[in-house]
C-alpha cells in the first residue's frame, strides 16, 4: 500500500507541474521508511515477550529489556536458574537475559546467574552451530566475569582461559567461513544459531574487534541468506533441512528473520529473533535490496565445504558447489550432489510463492547407512543409525524427504535441471522419489513423458526418465520410481515467457531427454527449449553446447549482488550504485 501511494504522489506532482528537482526532493526515503516498519516488527516481537507470563529465558531478557515488569523478571530468572538444562541452548538465552538486566537485576540474581557458570556443565555440541553458541557465549561470561580461578567455572579453566580459547574459535570460524565457506551451510533452520551469538557479540562484547566481528559476521550471514531469500523462504539447496520445512517452506526458522529483516513471508514472534529484535543492529540499505529486488531474475553461485570428514574420505573439508536461478516468482537451485552433509540435506528444490502452504518441489534418493554416519560421527559405525534415529526419527524411513544420497549428482543450468542416480544393488533403498504438493493449481501428466504443472505464475516440466507410480499421500503426490539407474529432467519458466500453460506443454513435448544406460554408466543428453545442448554423464561430467563445465572454478560468492574469492577473508555487495565491502583481513567495512 505505502508503493502506491508514493507512485499516485509521483503522478500527482507530476499532474501539478513541478520540476524533476521538486519531485527528486518529494520522493520517500525508501531506507528510513524500512528503518520504521523494522522498528514496528521488531516491537511487536519484543511486546509478545514483554506481555507474557510463560516461564523462558526470552520472556526474561524481555522483560529486563524493556525495564517495565523487573521483579518479574527477577522471580522467572531465579526459577529458571534451579534446575538448569538445554547445554549450548541454555548458555545463549541467559547471558543474553543477563546482559540485557544486570544494570536492574537484583543481586540475588546476579548471585544466581554466576553461579550456574560455575555448577552446570553444558555439553559442547558435535556441530557447527554447537560450536558457535558455546563458544561465544563462554567467551560473554568470560569478559562478565574476570579474574576468576578454574575452581569458579563449570570446566575447570580460569576467565583467563575461557576468554583465550573461546575468542580464538571464533576468529578460525570467521576465517574459515570466509575462506572456503561454512559447513554447515545455508539452512533454513540453523540459522538463528550463528545470527544470535553474533549479534550478542555486536551488543555487548567488550573487545571492539570482538563487537566489530560480530556486527560484520551478521552482515555477512543476512547477506548470504538475502540473495537467495524469495517471499520469505530460503531457496536453493541445503546443508540440513528438517520435516515440515522442506516441504513447508515458511515454517522454517529463517523465514522469523525474513519477516523481521525483510519485511516479508509471515507475522512471527518467534523466540528465535527475540535477541536480534532487542539489538542495536541494523540491516545495511543494500542488503534489503538484494533481499527484496525480483525484477529480473538471475544466477548465483556460491562455493561452500563439506562438513569435517574424519572417515572414509581424503579431503577433510571438499567443496560444496551451489547454483541458484532466482526469479521473482520461483528460485530453483542445487547442490552438485553426493553426501555433504549428514542426515538432512536437501540436494535440490524448487521454492514458489504461489501455492502456500506447501509452495515447494523437489525429489531425492532416500538414502541411509552407517556408512554415511561414520564419515561424520566419530561413535563405532555399528550403533550409529541406532544412536540418531531417536532425535531424527525419519534418517532411515524409505518415505522420508530429507537427506543426500552418494548415488546423486546433479546438473543445473539457469532454469534447467538434470538430476542422475546410479544406486548400487543392496543399497538399503533403491528407489527415488520426487514431491509434488497439492497445493499446484495444475498438475497433468502428458502422453509424452513429461509431468507438467503450474502454480501461479510458474510453469513446472518433469520428465522421468524411467517407469514410476504416482501415489497419492496427504499433502502430495509422490512420484516413486524404482529403478537404480534412474533420473529426471527439471524445466522451469514463468507465464511472461508463455502465453498459456498448453503453450508450455506443446514447448516440452518438442524436447525428450535421451538416457543412455547401455554397460555400466548413466549418461543423458537433452536439448531444452531454449535450443541449448546439455550432456550429463554419472558423476561428474557436464557439458553445455559442448562446453565442459568446471565446478572447480567457482567462486566463494560470485553472482550479480555478491562477489568473493575464495581464501579472500572479503566480500562484496553490490546494488545498483551501492557498494558494501567486508574485509575480515582488516575488519573494515568500506562504502
Amino acid at each position: 500500500m505505502k508503493y502506491l501511494v508514493y507512485i499516485f504522489s509521483i503522478l500527482l506532482f507530476q499532474l501539478c507541474g513541478l520540476t524533476s528537482a521538486q519531485l527528486q526532493s518529494s520522493v520517500v526515503d525508501v531506507y528510513s521508511e524500512y528503518l520504521e516498519s523494522y522498528s514496528y516488527r521488531a516491537e511487536h516481537v519484543v511486546t509478545a515477550f514483554d506481555t507474557s507470563s510463560n516461564l523462558n529465558y526470552y520472556v526474561v531478557a524481555a522483560k529486563y529489556a524493556r525495564g517495565t515488569r523487573i521483579a518479574e523478571a527477577d522471580s522467572m530468572f531465579l526459577e529458571l536458574l534451579k534446575e538448569p538444562r538445554g547445554d549450548m541452548f541454555w548458555m545463549f538465552p541467559v547471558i543474553g537475559a543477563y546482559l540485557h538486566g544486570k544494570e536492574v537485576m537484583a543481586p540475588e540474581v546476579k548471585k544466581a546467574v554466576r553461579n550456574a557458570w560455575k555448577t552446570y556443565a553444558p555439553y559442547r555440541g558435535d556441530t557447527e552451530n554447537h560450536w558457535c553458541m558455546y563458544y561465544v557465549s563462554l567467551y560473554l561470561a568470560a569478559e562478565q566475569w574476570p579474574g576468576f580461578s578454574g575452581a569458579e567455572w563449570f570446566n575447570g579453566k580460569s576467565s583467563d582461559e575461557n576468554l583465550v580459547e573461546s575468542r580464538e574459535y571464533v576468529l578460525h570460524w570467521v576465517d574459515i567461513t570466509t575462506t572456503i565457506g561454512q559447513g554447515e551451510f545455508d539452512s533454513p533452520d540453523y540459522l538463528p544459531e550463528y545470527m544470535i551469538p553474533m549479534l550478542l557479540l555486536a551488543d555487548f562484547a567488550k573487545d571492539p574487534d570482538m563487537r566489530t566481528i560480530g556486527n560484520m559476521m551478521a552482515d555477512y550471514l543476512l547477506a548470504d541468506f538475502a540473495v537467495e531469500h524469495l517471499d520469505g523462504q530460503y531457496a536453493g539447496g541445503f546443508s540440513r533441512i528438517t520435516e515440515p520445512g522442506v516441504y513447508e517452506p515458511l515454517r522454517s526458522n529463517s523465514s522469523a528473520y525474513a519477516y523481521l529483516y525483510f519485511g516479508t513471508g509471515v507475522t512471527s514472534t518467534s523466540g528465535w529473533i527475540l535477541f536480534p529484535a532487542l539489538s542495536d543492529y541494523r540491516l545495511p540499505e543494500i542488503l534489503f535490496h538484494i533481499a527484496t529486488d525480483r525484477d529480473h531474475p538471475y544466477v548465483h553461485k556460491e562455493r561452500k565445504r563439506v562438513r569435517n570428514v574424519i572417515r572414509y574420505g581424503e579431503e577433510i573439508n571438499p567443496p560444496v558447489y551451489k547454483y541458484t536461478y532466482m526469479t521473482r516468482d520461483y528460485a530453483l537451485g542445487s547442490l552438485q550432489g553426493g553426501i555433504l552433509q549428514p542426515i538432512q540435506q536437501q540436494t535440490w528444490s524448487l521454492r514458489l510463492t504461489a501455492g502456500h502452504p506447501h509452495t515447494a518441489v523437489f525429489g531425492l534418493h532416500p538414502y541411509w547407512s552407517g556408512f554415511e554416519l561414520g564419515m561424520f560421527f566419530p561413535q563405532r559405525k555399528k550403533t550409529l543409525v541406532a544412536d540418531v534415529v531417536p532425535s531424527k526419527t525419519t534418517y532411515n524411513q524409505p518415505g522420508k524427504w530429507t537427506g543426500g544420497s552418494p548415488y546423486e549428482r546433479t546438473f543445473q543450468h539457469e532454469n534447467t535441471l538434470i538430476v542422475l542416480y546410479d544406486i548400487p544393488e543392496g543399497t538399503d533403498s533403491e528407489h527415488i522419489s520426487g514431491f509434488f504438493p497439492k497445493t499446484l493449481d495444475e498438475i497433468i501428466i502428458d502422453e509424452s513423458g513429461w509431468i507438467a504443472a503450474r502454480a501461479g505464475n510458474t510453469l513446472i516440466g518433469w520428465y522421468p526418465l524411467r517407469k514410476y507410480d504416482w501415489i497419492e499421500e496427504e499433502i502430495n503426490w509422490r512420484l516413486h520410481s524404482p529403478y537404480r539407474k534412474n533420473g529426471y529432467v527439471i524445466e522451469v519458466r514463468s507465464m511472461d515467457e508463455y502465453d498459456t500453460f498448453t503453450e508450455f506443454r506443446n514447448a516440452l513435448r518438442e524436447h525428450i531427454p535421451y538416457l543412455n544406460i547401455q554397460g555400466t554408466g548413466v549418461k543423458l543428453t537433452y536439448r531444452n527449449p531454449d535450443d541449448e545442448h546439455l550432456q550429463f554423464t554419472f558423476p561428474d561430467e557436464r557439458f553445455i553446447n559442448e562446453s565442459q563445465v568446471n565446478l572447480g572454478e567457482y567462486k566463494l560468492f560470485d553472482g550479480k549482488y555478491l562477489q568473493a574469492d575464495v581464501g579472500s577473508r572479503q566480500l562484496t555487495m553490490q546494488y545498483k550504485d551501492m557498494k558494501r565491502i567486508l574485509n575480515f583481513e582488516t575488519l573494515e567495512v568500506i562504502e
